[in-house]
Protein backbone atom coordinates (compact mmCIF):
# COMPACT_ATOMS: atom_id res chain seq x y z
CA UNK A 1 0.00 0.00 0.00
CA UNK A 2 1.31 2.89 -1.09
CA UNK A 3 1.54 6.29 1.06
CA UNK A 4 -0.76 9.03 0.26
CA UNK A 5 0.83 12.25 -1.23
CA UNK A 6 1.42 15.08 1.54
CA UNK A 7 0.71 18.48 -0.02
CA UNK A 8 3.98 20.17 1.86
CA UNK A 9 7.67 21.56 0.72
CA UNK A 10 10.01 19.39 -0.60
CA UNK A 11 13.61 19.32 -0.93
CA UNK A 12 13.87 19.41 -5.38
CA UNK A 13 16.03 16.38 -5.12
CA UNK A 14 13.24 14.28 -2.40
CA UNK A 15 10.59 15.53 -5.00
CA UNK A 16 12.24 14.09 -7.70
CA UNK A 17 12.83 10.87 -6.24
CA UNK A 18 9.50 10.60 -5.41
CA UNK A 19 8.58 11.15 -9.41
CA UNK A 20 10.88 8.21 -10.23
CA UNK A 21 9.82 6.09 -7.57
CA UNK A 22 13.67 5.97 -6.69
CA UNK A 23 14.21 3.79 -10.03
CA UNK A 24 16.87 6.29 -10.92
CA UNK A 25 19.78 7.47 -9.29
CA UNK A 26 19.34 11.36 -6.96
CA UNK A 27 21.10 12.89 -10.00
CA UNK A 28 19.40 11.52 -12.77
CA UNK A 29 15.84 12.02 -10.83
CA UNK A 30 16.96 15.72 -10.66
CA UNK A 31 17.55 15.75 -14.29
CA UNK A 32 14.01 14.16 -14.90
CA UNK A 33 12.57 17.08 -12.84
CA UNK A 34 14.48 19.71 -14.27
CA UNK A 35 13.22 18.36 -18.16
CA UNK A 36 9.54 18.30 -16.84
CA UNK A 37 9.26 21.33 -15.55
CA UNK A 38 11.70 23.13 -18.43
CA UNK A 39 9.35 21.42 -21.74
CA UNK A 40 5.74 21.19 -19.68
CA UNK A 41 3.54 24.23 -21.86
CA UNK A 42 3.91 27.26 -19.67
CA UNK A 43 5.33 25.26 -16.23
CA UNK A 44 8.46 27.11 -15.77
CA UNK A 45 6.75 30.60 -16.50
CA UNK A 46 4.22 29.96 -13.93
CA UNK A 47 6.61 28.92 -11.24
CA UNK A 48 8.59 31.85 -12.13
CA UNK A 49 6.30 33.89 -10.94
CA UNK A 50 6.10 31.90 -7.87
CA UNK A 51 9.59 33.02 -6.96
CA UNK A 52 11.11 29.80 -8.74
CA UNK A 53 14.66 29.30 -10.13
CA UNK A 54 16.54 26.29 -11.58
CA UNK A 55 18.97 26.09 -9.35
CA UNK A 56 16.67 26.50 -6.25
CA UNK A 57 16.58 23.47 -3.57
CA UNK A 58 13.32 23.49 -1.83
CA UNK A 59 9.85 23.45 -3.55
CA UNK A 60 7.19 25.39 -1.70
CA UNK A 61 3.48 24.59 -1.23
CA UNK A 62 2.39 27.10 -4.09
CA UNK A 63 5.24 25.97 -6.72
CA UNK A 64 4.49 22.13 -5.50
CA UNK A 65 0.81 22.98 -6.34
CA UNK A 66 1.44 24.08 -9.61
CA UNK A 67 4.05 21.15 -10.42
CA UNK A 68 1.01 18.69 -9.67
CA UNK A 69 -1.57 20.11 -11.53
CA UNK A 70 0.56 19.81 -14.55
CA UNK A 71 2.58 16.55 -14.49
CA UNK A 72 0.44 14.93 -11.61
CA UNK A 73 1.22 13.57 -8.34
CA UNK A 74 3.98 11.42 -7.91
Amino acid sequence: MEKEFVIRPYGKSELAMLYTKKKMTQRAALNWLNYEIASFPGLKEQLEMLGYHSRQRIITIAQLRVITEAIGTP
